[in-house]
């Protein structure tokens, strides 16, 4: 379930403030205490990651997420994961990029293919990007060795 930060006035000040100094210390190789009689363990290095992760969640007033890899959710909720709008999502569903099944007339969709299908948009979206970037130094080499070159051009 993703919870609305605006309806869940989500973390305290006084939170936030300890997730930023758990934060500080873990990242400072700080030991991290579990229960009551403060007994310490190393966490693997995958955990310690994920538990990062939640810390800065907390420490930007943000409500974290936790859920199992294989639970499905609906098409509002992976459009609210993805940061797309339903309709576009379910446009994806159906041509195939992010898989899906339908029990009856719903749409469901495993966390774990979303997570795999953003990091794929993600990736694709930075090749663009440095794609882009390399197409506009182009030009302005072309320019420059055309003689047409401006300080408008930068």
């Amino acid at each position: 379930m993703i919870r609305d930060r605006k309806a869940d006035e989500s973390v305290a000040s006084q939170d936030r403030a300890a997730a930023r100094e758990a934060l500080a210390c873990l990242r400072d190789g700080g030991a991290l205490f579990v229960g009551a009689e403060r007994s310490s363990f190393a966490l693997p290095p995958y955990v310690a990651r994920e538990v990062e992760t939640l810390l800065e969640a907390y420490a930007d007033g943000q409500t974290p997420l936790v859920s199992t890899s294989d639970e499905e959710v609906g098409t509002q909720e992976a459009a609210a994961f993805l940061k797309l709008s339903r309709p576009t999502v379910v446009k994806m569903m159906d041509d195939g990029r992010i898989p899906f099944r339908r029990p009856g007339k719903h749409r469901r969709v495993r966390r774990v293919d979303l997570v795999a299908f953003e990091r794929r948009l993600r990736r694709d979206q930075d090749a663009a990007m440095e794609e882009l970037s390399a197409l506009g130094q182009d030009a302005i080499a072309h320019a420059r060795e055309n003689g047409r070159f401006t300080d408008d051009m930068i």
